[in-house]
């Protein structure tokens, strides 16, 4: 039983207070003139606050030797610290404490009730504790103290300021078993900077009890998050660039907004690698990278034949800033010297089958209360094959979404005028291109091409949409115009019958437009067929006509196409403006009528008296249209797509094309007469593809003794009692969650009937855990149409209390090897690391990459 003592001893107590309950007697008050004290005879003390204190057994005051003894359970909380112990000793004279544990009747030579201080947000835990009022000093025997992660443990631990610790043959682990860690780092000498870092002379790395390396001084990171510092390298032996010295750097945290890290990596037989990466942020308004990488081989000797040279580089600068609250801007800029620079540093498959580097920055603005939005942008694609780059520098956009320019704010939707259903819209674009291109010539010698282009459109949108009850009618009008500083004219050259591209320079600019109206309504069909708990199937057919027209800018007196004669004398149209940014004028007459179908079906079911469930069962959808003003084949190809799911077990989707016209193999083309009046068939099937895809997650669970299925419907308390017996009798063996996904994909293209292109894959991954720490998954794809596998992925986890085991395996293909690595846990020691890897190409981790 807690017992609380209200104790006034003045001769103890003549230099500090110790506390419990304060009372005071509100009808006995005291005279403050009776009593005068002296404060000059007071006996000065270091101790300038309450100490409370409570022991379980008994609190004991030996007046002649001025101490206080706490028994059993024992508490003291002075200011901001708290001990908690079996026993406590307090000594007036010297203001000093210690706390010691309380031997184990049940076992000889361990004790309970160990020293337990708090002080602020430190803790520390010991057999025995002392502290020292006066100085703010004390020391811990056989003690544990925590860190940000992990603990130290030593032998002594002596606090010789609030910000510095000693610890006399101590050691670091991040072990949760502390009786015998896995591993620990162990030194005779360490000096503790709470939330700094930890200094440590000849530094043991122990495993399982033995001594695996040897340092002689090492500094350690005490605190959470980024800490400035030496990046621990790792060793080891390339089969390609012989024994290596990887990822040794300095990681600079200049402050709480920015950090900077360098590393490289240096191997015997010719390589050397540099990478870079400095950060910044600013919380709410902007964050962002620079990060880079260099990479200089030179394998073999000079004169081999088989010597490779390569000084390979890659730089990417990423920013996210946000202006004001209608002004952002977003970059990721990306430059590589080319492919050789990831086939060379890593062995990451998505870098490795990397086939173009995007970068782009965009900058956005829109305008409160208007339908004004600006967007400017920055592209670059580099082609990491040929070395193709396009750019776009910049593309400027501004767009006034649909206004409503005659509507009046006090009308509703009801009795709006007609004329109140105009809109209009616009978009303007301008943009500056710039490629530059590798051209193989006659001679097979490579050149670069190189080209600049720059150019202007403007569009405008009509749109009159009336409200009627049954269906819609949109009439519409659009309106485009180019501007261009440039276009070409072509000459047929008869000595090598070629034909060349002449840039002529000046401004020029295009118009063309495209009017029409659309139409359509809905249809709804509801049938209850009143089956199983399926209250309505509806059906909802969408049709859609749309009426387009454009006449033939491609005509002489539209000046937008030039002619020439080729070799046979036949005259070749071309546009003036083929090789702008937006292109030219559309060429042929259009005079169509298209339509469109678009097919749902959903069903309701019953779950209770109260709730229906609602999902959609399929939907199909088709369309097609006819040019009226074409000179042949005015009739398209139908389109059509269709998706379905099956509750949450399989998703199908898939497409089909058909051509109505026949198939001229000797012209290797379609001609203008339709299958049915040639071979009584309605169409040719020219494309088709289905997906199929499914995922799981589930659990395989293995019993003994089972006494059957437990009925649910029983009293509840009966069901638990049951539960619970049969978890005591440890009927489940095990339980292995195992989740994933499949894939089937079919795909055929008959453009020429006789010739069909197939394509089927059937791809699926799968991830198990047969015990709480052991992880599997399996990837692999199979092609259905050459019988090979594909791709295969084996990765393996293994967790391994302190440590953690990955394991990633490609067993076929290209970049067929594995990587094993065994690493600390904890996210400070990353990269204490065992590591090792094999492949085809060579190529041992990632250095200088990023």
């Amino acid at each position: 039983m807690l017992k609380y003592l209200f104790i006034i001893l003045i001769s103890f107590c003549s230099s500090y207070t110790f506390s419990q309950v304060n009372e005071s007697d509100t009808l006995n008050i005291t005279d403050s003139l009776e009593y005068v004290i002296d404060t000059t005879r007071q006996v000065k003390s270091d101790i300038d606050d309450v100490i409370n204190y409570s022991a379980n057994d008994s609190v004991v005051f030996d007046l002649k030797e001025n101490k206080m003894f706490l028994f059993d359970q024992s508490e003291l909380i002075y200011k901001d610290l708290k001990l908690n112990a079996g026993i406590i000793v307090v000594d007036r004279e010297t203001e000093f404490l210690e706390a010691f544990g309380i031997p184990d009747s049940a076992e000889s030579g361990k004790f309970v009730q160990v020293p337990l201080m708090y002080q602020g947000d430190e803790k520390y835990e010991g057999a025995k504790l002392t502290y020292n009022f006066k100085t703010q000093q004390g020391s811990v025997s056989m003690g544990f103290s925590e860190a940000d992660v992990g603990y130290y443990f030593g032998e002594k631990i002596k606090k010789v300021t609030p910000e510095v610790y000693f610890i006399k043959n101590g050691l670091y682990t991040t072990s949760t078993d502390r009786e015998d860690p896995e591993y620990y780092f162990f030194s005779p000498k360490m000096k503790i900077i709470p939330k700094d870092k930890v200094i440590a002379q000849s530094v043991f790395l122990f495993i399982e009890g033995v001594p695996v390396f040897w340092i002689p001084l090492a500094v350690f990171p005490n605190k959470s998050g980024r800490s400035t510092g030496i990046i621990t390298p790792t060793y080891g032996d390339d089969a390609t660039y012989g024994m290596y010295f990887s990822n040794f750097g300095y990681f600079w945290a200049i402050n709480d907004y920015v950090d900077l890290a360098l590393t490289g990596s240096w191997f015997t037989k010719g390589r050397v690698d540099i990478s870079s990466q400095f950060r910044y942020v600013l919380k709410y308004n902007y964050s962002g990278s620079f990060q880079g990488g260099y990479s200089r081989i030179r394998l073999g000797e000079e004169g081999d034949a088989d010597r490779q040279v390569s000084d390979e580089w890659a730089i990417n600068l990423r920013h996210n800033q946000q202006i004001n609250p209608t002004t952002t801007i977003e970059g990721d800029l990306s430059f590589v010297s080319g492919k050789s620079y990831y086939n060379n540093s890593t062995n990451q498959l998505s870098e490795l089958l990397r086939q173009n580097v995007i970068s782009n920055v965009t900058l956005n603005k829109f305008w409160e209360a208007t339908p004004y939005s600006l967007n400017v942008n920055y592209y670059r694609d580099q082609n990491l094959e040929n070395g193709d780059i396009i750019e776009r520098i910049p593309s400027v956009s501004f767009t006034s979404s649909e206004s409503f320019p005659f509507r009046s704010i006090y009308s509703s939707a009801d009795d709006q005028k007609l004329y109140e259903n105009l809109s209009y819209s616009y978009s303007g674009n301008f943009r500056y291109n710039r490629t530059r291109r590798t051209v193989t010539g006659y001679t097979g010698l490579d050149s670069t091409y190189k080209d600049r282009r720059l150019g202007a459109r403007h569009n405008a949108r009509i749109n009159f949409s009336p409200k009627f009850d049954f269906f819609n009618i949109i009439p519409f009008f659009d309106y485009t115009e180019l501007w261009y500083g440039k276009s070409v004219k072509k000459t047929y050259n008869p000595l090598d019958s070629t034909v060349s591209t002449e840039d002529v320079d000046g401004f020029k600019a295009v118009r063309y437009f495209n009017t029409g109206v659309s139409f359509n309504t809905k249809f709804i069909g509801i049938f209850t067929p009143k089956i199983f708990n399926v209250t309505g199937i509806r059906h909802t057919i969408t049709p859609t006509i749309t009426y387009n027209y454009h006449p033939d800018f491609s005509d002489e007196k539209y000046g937008y196409y030039g002619t020439y004669n080729d070799a046979s004398g036949n005259s070749i149209k071309y546009s003036f403006f083929e090789k702008e940014v937006f292109a030219g004028a559309p060429s042929g007459e259009v005079q169509s009528l298209s339509f469109a179908l678009d097919n749902i079906f959903e069903m309701k079911t019953r779950m209770n008296d109260t709730t229906e469930n609602r999902f959609q069962l399929f939907n199909i959808k088709a369309d097609v249209n006819y040019n009226f003003a074409a000179d042949s084949l005015k009739l398209s190809e139908l389109n059509t797509n269709f998706r379905t799911q099956i509750g949450s077990i399989l998703n199908i989707g898939g497409s089909a094309r058909f051509n109505f016209y026949k198939y001229d193999e000797n012209k290797n083309t379609r001609v203008n007469k339709y299958l049915w009046n040639e071979e009584r068939k309605l169409a040719d099937l020219t494309s088709f593809n289905i997906n199929l895809s499914t995922s799981y997650d589930f659990g395989l669970t293995s019993g003994e003794g089972l006494t059957g299925k437990i009925d649910e419907t029983e009293d509840t308390l009966k069901v638990i009692e049951k539960k619970e017996e049969r978890r005591k009798n440890n009927e489940v063996k095990f339980n292995i969650p195992i989740s994933g996904s499949l894939n089937y994909n079919y795909s055929e293209t008959r453009t020429n009937p006789a010739v069909i292109v197939k394509s089927s894959n059937l791809m699926g991954n799968i991830t198990f855990s047969p015990t709480e720490k052991w992880k599997f998954t399996f990837s692999a794809s199979y092609d259905l149409v050459n019988k090979e596998i594909t791709a295969p992925y084996v990765t393996v986890y293994r967790d391994l209390n302190s440590w953690e085991m990955n394991f990633n395996w490609y067993p076929t293909g290209t970049y067929r090897g594995f990587r094993l690595e065994i690493r600390i846990k904890a996210p400070d020691l990353h990269d204490i690391k065992v590591t090792k890897e094999k492949n085809a190409r060579g190529v041992f981790g990632n250095f200088g990459g990023f």
